[in-house]
């Protein structure tokens, strides 16, 4: 399956990748609706915990739906990429 990024999308990952908390908050909400980008509540829980770690605590029931829709698998696979966040920010 093919996915799909607009330019302002790739764009805050660009920032969120560099720690900026508002493009992680607006990606989270951009893959939870598949707004500009393929629905992801992989992408969004990632972004969203990320960005609960930052202090955005408005993300918890955002984060908390999208980890409800991920399957096992999936989210095994997104807290191993979470770890690798978190260790490489440490």
């Amino acid at each position: 399956m093919k996915t799909f990024k607009s330019a302002t999308v790739k764009q805050a990952e660009v920032s969120a990748n560099k720690g900026d908390p508002l493009a992680m908050e607006f990606l989270a909400r951009r893959f939870f609706e598949g707004r500009g980008v393929t629905q992801s509540f992989e992408r969004c829980y990632y972004w969203s915990t990320i960005g609960l770690n930052e202090g955005i605590s408005y993300l918890n029931s955002l984060n908390q739906f999208s980890l409800k829709k991920l399957s096992t698998q999936e989210r095994e696979n997104t807290e191993e990429n979470l770890k690798d966040w978190f260790d490489g920010a440490s």
